[in-house]
Order: C-alpha cells, then sequence, then structure tokens
C-alpha cells in the first residue's frame, strides 16, 4: 500500500476515468495535477494520443525518439529554453498542483505514471484504485492490456 501512495504523487500521473464501455472500447475522463477540468476522450487510441500529447507539452518524461518534421523552418521550442529548467516544473509553477486522487470513474479508475518514453513506447506503473494493486508496464499496449484485463475481472 506504501508503494501505491507514493507513485500517486509523481510529476507527471495521470487518473484515468473510465465511464463506460461501447462496442468493446472505453470511454472516459482524463485528469492531471495541473489543471481543473479532465480531458475526455474517446477510446483506447483517442486516451493514448491525449495521455502522449500531455507529455510532449510537459515534456516529461522526455522523449528518447524525437517526432520526425518536414517543416524545418519552424522553430524547436527548446531551442528557446534554459537548458536547466524542465518544462514541467513552469507548468507547476504556472498552474499550482491539483489533487487528482480523489476522482473515480463510474466503471474503473487507473492512476499512471509513465517512468520512461523509450523505444517509441512508454514504460511505468498503473495502480487500480478500486483493488490498489499495482502493476508495471513496458509499452503503451501493455498499459492497454493491463486495463483491459482488470476491467474484465471486475
Amino acid at each position: 500500500m506504501s508503494e501505491a501512495k507514493q507513485m500517486l504523487f509523481a510529476r507527471n500521473m495521470i487518473c484515468i476515468c473510465i465511464e463506460k464501455k461501447e462496442s468493446g472500447d472505453y470511454i472516459g475522463l482524463l485528469w492531471h495535477q495541473y489543471s481543473d477540468d479532465p480531458i475526455e476522450f474517446n477510446g483506447v487510441s483517442d486516451m493514448l494520443m491525449l495521455m502522449d500529447d500531455l507529455y510532449d507539452e510537459w515534456d516529461f518524461p522526455q522523449r528518447s525518439l524525437e517526432k520526425r518534421e518536414f517543416n524545418k523552418a519552424r522553430e524547436h521550442e527548446e531551442m528557446n529554453c534554459d537548458p536547466d529548467s524542465l518544462v514541467i516544473d513552469k507548468v507547476q509553477a504556472t498552474s499550482g498542483v491539483k489533487n487528482v486522487q480523489n476522482k473515480r470513474g463510474s466503471l474503473g479508475t487507473f492512476f499512471v505514471q509513465v517512468k520512461f518514453r523509450q523505444n517509441a513506447t512508454w514504460q511505468g506503473t498503473v495502480i487500480h484504485a478500486e483493488t490498489n494493486s499495482k502493476s508495471d508496464f513496458n509499452s503503451a499496449m501493455g498499459l492497454v492490456d493491463i486495463i483491459d484485463k482488470t476491467m474484465n475481472n471486475n
């Protein structure tokens, strides 16, 4: 139980609240510590893309592979920032930190901490809030598999 509580305070923690299941796909809300408003997702692929966009916005955890760009005229944001400061620190300072531990989905709730984004996928830890069971995953597909198995067992 203590490991679970420690993970709940990760700076890039996202709470996945699953509200309903339609045609075998999950629909729900994403909550994170830097906003009072949830982000709606309509399906697992949408959820993964929205989470990846948040990690890119926060630049945490950093990608090990950069996205390919075909428009070289566009300047990179990284070139204009202080190399010793993290974007997520600026986000935290600007918006403060909100508590998302009390958020719950009507079908299930998962707290996700992505520790690394290596090999073009994610590695991290997920906690199912209703059972307080903790699992590690080595890919975004592994995360989806854990969520799906947990939801089907309940």
